[in-house]
């Protein structure tokens, strides 16, 4: 499966696209590969705007690269429609919105009919192609880029939305303006960083902070350490640039001991963070609420010291800040034919996992301050190998489970200068923001000689430079690619 290519900064060619179907509507030259257990085939843009009825409407062409028939049928339905009838439909389509924390999905009549292609009964053969089509709620009007994500393929990142007339597909027969609509389906994307003193749970809206107990505080203290002073001077900045008026600051334990003693001390410990908080936060205003919670609400199992280390903390949940500007470097992930653009190549080195060599193609952060990792993997062995489950979260591994088996949601980011761990972003749906492979039509086997390109959406921090990558494999570490710029 190749990647990206093209011309040095990884820009499509200047020469007529390969594959363009003649007599048909031009591209835009926007395109991603696609993991289809068929073969090799990838999908490009024909285009992204706003039209009748406060809908966008996005159009597609699917390819078919490879040597055997593509059947699209199940490639592309939304995930939580597995036993339905509208698996056969392309409804798994997703708009993104990075700066507003929103993925829009196609639109739907109260009769449950999908706003986007039926793939019942399509087939793509060997050099050929098919448009298809998804009508989705608009974003608000000041939103005018976004990331387009599909089960099976690579988000198309920074896609404008233009304002020009979508001439519609010859299937294209309901018609967003006049038709009767069901609610529309917006979900929240949340983002999860996991570090030994802080970790950050986003929602789209909301942030919380979860600041070890261990760093706060002394055994069984509830008196701050001065270490603790430059975590809550960063916490205070972050409130000083948030919106919202209401802080909450919740204390919790591990089970150890009684709830005699851990309910006191939880409460304590959230009440000096607040008063702490107070006094470092310069926006007038904010209001703190404090409770504490004993041992109840556990992030993590407390058999383990590890997991018992994650449960012993102090969350201080405010309205998420508005992302930062990301700098202006570098250009969005785009697919071209050849031998993709590698970053950084490494040897997986499970001993299960051998022979299979990751390929980093592009760590790009885009406007909205979203970072899309995309990597291929390779097949240089002699044995075929089931890749399915490998690269999923795993409780035993990560210390938790994945809510959505069968994808690229173990694959964790680390920025070097915080030392945070960084997870692929999550829909309210439950639907993680990266390479499905749950799929029947996914790319599970890798035979010898084969390849496959797989992605990730992740929130990392404007300041976050240079990265180590972590490719689990199984339930263990496969490979730590470390030093890996971002663009």
């Amino acid at each position: 499966m190749s990647a990206c290519g093209g011309g040095d900064d990884g820009s499509d060619p200047p020469s007529k696209k390969p594959g363009r179907p003649e007599g048909k509507a031009p591209g835009t030259g926007i395109a991603v590969p696609m993991a289809h257990r068929a073969g090799p085939a990838h999908v490009e843009l024909l285009a992204l705007g706003r039209t009748a009825g406060n809908s966008v409407t996005g159009q597609f062409r699917v390819f078919n690269d490879g040597q055997t028939v593509l059947d699209p049928r199940i490639s592309l339905f939304e995930g939580e429609n597995k036993a339905s009838d509208t698996s056969l439909d392309a409804s798994g389509i997703g708009l993104l919105d990075g700066a507003g924390g929103k993925l829009y999905m196609p639109l739907r009549t109260t009769g449950g009919t999908c706003l986007c292609s039926s793939l019942n009964g399509k087939k793509i053969p060997p050099g050929g192609s098919l448009d298809i089509y998804a009508v989705f709620p608009a974003p608000p009007a000041n939103v005018r880029t976004a990331t387009v994500t599909m089960p099976l393929t690579v988000p198309m990142q920074e896609v404008p939305i233009s304002g020009d007339a979508v001439q519609p597909l010859p299937e294209q027969t309901v018609d967003p303006g006049s038709s009767k609509l069901a609610a529309p389906r917006i979900y929240t994307v949340a983002g999860r960083a996991e570090g030994d003193e802080q970790s950050v749970d986003d929602d789209g809206g909301n942030r919380a902070v979860r600041l070890s107990a261990d760093v706060l505080f002394a055994l069984n203290k509830a008196d701050l350490t001065p270490r603790a002073d430059n975590l809550l001077r960063g916490v205070a900045e972050q409130i000083d640039g948030s919106r919202g008026s209401a802080v909450k600051v919740d204390g919790y334990t591990d089970s150890s001991g009684n709830d005699a003693i851990n309910q006191p001390l939880s409460e304590r410990r959230a009440k000096a963070v607040a008063d702490r908080l107070k006094q470092l936060a310069t926006r007038t205003g904010v209001t703190f609420q404090t409770a504490g919670h004993g041992s109840a609400d556990p992030v993590a199992s407390n058999s383990s010291e590890s997991g018992r280390r994650k449960n012993r903390r102090v969350t201080v949940s405010f309205t998420m800040p508005p992302p930062p500007a990301a700098p202006a470097s570098g250009k969005p992930y785009r697919w071209a034919p050849g031998k993709p653009t590698s970053v950084k190549t490494a040897p997986f080195t499970a001993a299960e996992a051998k022979g299979l060599t990751a390929e980093v193609n592009s760590v790009h952060r885009d406007a909205a301050g979203l970072t899309t990792f995309v990597w291929t993997l390779r097949n240089d062995g002699q044995s075929k190998v089931a890749v399915r489950s490998a690269f999923e979260l795993d409780a035993q591994y990560n210390g938790f489970f994945s809510p959505r088996p069968q994808s690229t949601d173990g694959i964790s980011i680390l920025d070097t200068a915080t030392r945070v761990w960084y997870y692929p972003l999550r829909a309210s749906s439950k639907e993680c923001v990266c390479m499905s492979m749950s799929r029947p039509d996914a790319k599970g086997d890798l035979n010898p000689g084969e390849s496959v390109t797989y992605s990730g959406v992740y929130r990392l921090p404007a300041e976050a430079q240079t990265v180590d990558i972590d490719f689990p494999w199984s339930g263990q570490e496969g490979l730590r690619m470390k030093g890996v710029p971002v663009n």
